[in-house]
């Protein structure tokens, strides 16, 4: 029963494969690109109203819709106008080749204008010149949305918006809907002669030049009238609403823009797919050495999962930034973890002496604790990325949180149903034939004295490591001081967190830096920083920092620099962030982290309710995670004052990230000392915390290898604008395997020791 169960799931894993192929190579399901790998522009927009003043929901949709239409009327293709928050619209325009003509263009005035077409009834979205607007359109296109190639007609404004007093939407006895709507005292008396005079003409409806409805005249037009159609509730409540809001309902300010050179990203792709196939192919020879026989079974699971993922990339649409990609990029490194955990778990099973098919049920069953709670735990840290990244239109925030979240489940899915399948039909099934074999298992039948007496002196040797985190804290700080006295910060902060304007320039031949000072002091900007990239591909390219100044500015000073050297075409990027959304995303990060330490602390608590004294498991982690972060933040500080490197959106993201993954790591370690605990209830903390070690740490290192393999090969590889993060995930990640072993546990088993010895003293004084 259980093998025909076992071939009825590989079957089914056989079907989602294939459509999982079939997705990946349709042409139904396009990939979508982000800014940062097509070229484009991104606005943040943010209500221009008082803080203390709510905003409408309604009001920034209708306002959402506004410019969705406008932006669609300039040929953008697949542009992005989504809400963010309560207060922003996120715009995202990719392959512009105007970015002032948009930005003009989002922030103008919106026209509602009542238009006598006289017998003509026009079809809605048809581009129209009318007596109020009577320069060229920018959407001059026939009925069948192609270019006229003619002189088109003017047709006479009869009223405009400000004549609206308020519109809703009825239905009628056979459940028909319609729009009613009220006017003014004035546009009531303009309504009733025209109507009075034009029965059975058309009166079209029209907002910035584009027609969204064209009724005709049947009655004659007081103070209030209906618009009647063969609408449906979702065309009435939007033409209702249009009604309302003629202009935009909430007056708009830019908060920050950035721009993208198309050709930079084309590069960025190149490398990230480089990147990728190396990282891949490594962590694939990695697990077959390593494992052997359930290697090429992990193997198999890991192709699955890469197959997988990018198909609910194409078909969900997921938006692929370069972060985005090193997300995905990352998890296939981690994706192992969970087939790493099982097979340790089966692998000390089969040297206890147990048969091959009850190593595979127990080796699964024991492993999946693990698996689940550590998951769980990058997904809480994922959650809190895509929420910080949605409200602040950090769009490479937010890809990275959903890639990485995307590929957390597939990983599950495929190590609890892909290569459990798999073990079960190739190793399950002929367990007598493989029973001792150990090699072909990936066991190793060696004493392991030497590692095991290594690790049994951790917890007995535990103040060696204190002291020495404490000398890493120590050179953090003192990095953040000499930083402090020389920048005035504790590290480079970027301009996600403070107001200011970064351009990144690459010129066609050498440039000195005191000719591009001189162009930023002819508009004001007396003091910016520059810096010269240095790296392969960023020949005399240059990084130059100041005041915020307004996109209008920024182009005028891209083209001054232009003219000291020639700019290398589509590579030049531009990022500006005002004072408030800078303060704002600062107050969020700090915020963000340390929620994120507070859900840790009670996550723990309740997964290890089981334990006594669960509330020290959870503090302990919590303390190893702020050693991770602590040390992070003095590696941003040494290489801000050696290299340039700033600290921005993605390195909050890369130590959210650092957290998760830290988290793994000590949760694996604190589960296995659960199960010890109860096995042996007797045995002393210190012995059971450096058997927990023991039993856990081939785990650990298989897993950081496999991600370093896939990091080693994007930092070699991969894009020049991305590599920063990555070097602090590389040493964040480092951090977290070396606190979970030496620091989380070591300090809980400290901590109890020393609670048992006083309560000890206590008993003995009583």
């Amino acid at each position: 029963m259980r093998q025909r169960s076992d071939i009825l799931w590989l079957a089914v894993i056989i079907l989602i494969v294939a459509g999982a192929v079939w997705i990946i190579t349709s042409d139904r399901f396009p990939i979508r690109l982000g800014l940062d790998l097509q070229g484009g522009l991104q606005v943040l927009l943010e209500a221009d109203v008082a803080e203390d003043e709510t905003v409408d929901a309604e009001a920034m949709n209708t306002a959402r819709q506004i410019i969705d239409r406008r932006v669609n009327a300039i040929g953008v293709i697949e542009p992005l106008v989504q809400v963010e928050g309560a207060r922003r619209i996120l715009v995202e325009l990719p392959g512009i080749d105007d970015p002032q003509e948009a930005l003009s263009l989002i922030q103008e005035t919106a026209l509602l204008e009542f238009v006598d077409t006289g017998e003509f009834s026009l079809p809605e979205g048809m581009c129209i010149r009318t007596s109020l607007n009577e320069g060229p359109s920018r959407c001059e296109l026939d009925a069948a949305g192609n270019p006229t190639g003619e002189e088109p007609p003017t047709f006479t404004t009869i009223l405009t918006g400000a004549g609206m007093r308020e519109a809703s939407v009825n239905a009628d006895q056979l459940n028909q809907y319609f729009v009613d709507f009220v006017l003014t005292e004035e546009g009531s008396l303009v309504f009733e002669e025209h109507t009075r005079a034009n029965q059975g003409r058309y009166l079209t409806i029209v907002l910035d030049k584009e027609v969204i409805s064209s009724p005709s005249i049947n009655a004659v037009i007081t103070g209030s009238g209906t618009i009647s159609g063969a609408f449906t509730l979702e065309e009435a409540q939007e033409l209702a609403t249009q009604l309302r809001f003629g202009s935009l309902p909430v007056p708009l300010r830019i908060e920050s823009t950035r721009q993208v050179g198309a050709t930079l990203g084309e590069q960025s792709i190149a490398a990230s797919i480089q990147a990728g196939i190396i990282g891949v192919i490594v962590v694939l020879l990695f697990m077959l050495i390593y494992y052997r026989l359930p290697g090429v079974l992990a193997d198999i699971a890991l192709i699955v999962y890469v197959l997988l993922s990018f198909a609910v990339f194409k078909y969900v649409g997921v938006t692929l930034t370069l972060p985005a990609i090193t997300g995905f990029l990352l998890s296939t490194g981690m994706a192992v973890d969970a087939n790493v955990l099982v097979f340790e778990r089966i692998k000390e099973e089969v040297r206890r002496g147990a048969h091959l098919e009850d190593a595979i049920d127990t080796g699964f069953s024991r492993a999946w604790n693990s698996i689940r709670d550590s998951n769980v735990a990058t997904l809480v840290i994922c959650f809190i990325l895509w929420t910080f990244g949605r409200n602040f239109g950090a769009s490479a925030v937010e890809g990275f949180a959903v890639t990485l979240a995307i590929g957390v489940f597939i990983s599950m899915f495929t190590a609890v149903l892909v290569t459990r399948t798999l073990v079960r039909v190739f190793l399950g099934r002929n367990a007598n034939r493989l029973q001792g074999r150990n090699w072909l298992m990936g066991v190793y039948t060696g004493s392991g004295k030497s590692v095991s007496s290594f690790v049994f002196r951790i917890i007995e040797n535990r103040r060696r490591y204190f002291i020495f985190s404490g000398i890493l804290l120590a050179l953090g700080l003192l990095a953040m001081i000499v930083s402090m006295a020389l920048t005035g910060a504790p590290f480079r902060v970027g301009v996600d967190f403070r107001s200011g304007t970064r351009f990144e320039v690459q010129f066609e031949e050498p440039v000195d830096e005191n000719a591009i000072r001189e162009v930023f002091g002819r508009f004001g900007l007396t003091s910016p920083s520059v810096i010269a990239l240095r790296g392969e591909g960023l020949e005399n390219a240059w990084q130059i920092r100041g005041e915020f100044v307004s996109p209008e500015e920024a182009q005028s000073i891209l083209d001054a620099l232009g003219e000291v050297a020639p700019l290398r075409p589509e590579t030049s990027q531009v990022t500006s962030v005002s004072a408030a959304i800078g303060n704002e995303v600062t107050r969020a990060a700090i915020i963000a982290v340390l929620f994120s330490a507070v859900v840790i602390l009670f996550y723990i608590v309740i997964v290890f309710r089981q334990v006594p004294n669960t509330f020290r498991y959870g503090a302990a982690a919590v303390i190893a995670l702020l050693h991770d972060l602590l040390i992070v933040l003095g590696f941003a500080a040494v290489t801000g004052l050696l290299l340039g490197w700033e600290v921005d959106a993605l390195f909050l993201t890369a130590v959210l990230t650092i957290a998760g993954f830290s988290l793994q790591d000590t949760i694996v370690l604190f589960d296995r000392m659960r199960e010890n605990i109860a096995r042996r209830p007797f045995e002393k903390i210190e012995m059971i915390a450096n058997r927990s070690i023991v039993e856990t740490i081939h785990r650990s290192l298989v897993t950081q290898l496999n991600a370093m393999f896939v990091m080693v090969a994007i930092l070699l590889f991969g894009g020049v604008s991305i590599r920063p993060f990555i070097a602090t995930l590389f040493i964040g990640l480092l951090l977290g395997t070396y606190s979970s072993i030496f620091i989380a546990v070591p300090l809980l088993v400290t901590w109890e020791e020393r609670v048992a010895s006083r309560a000890r003293l206590a008993q003995a004084s009583s």
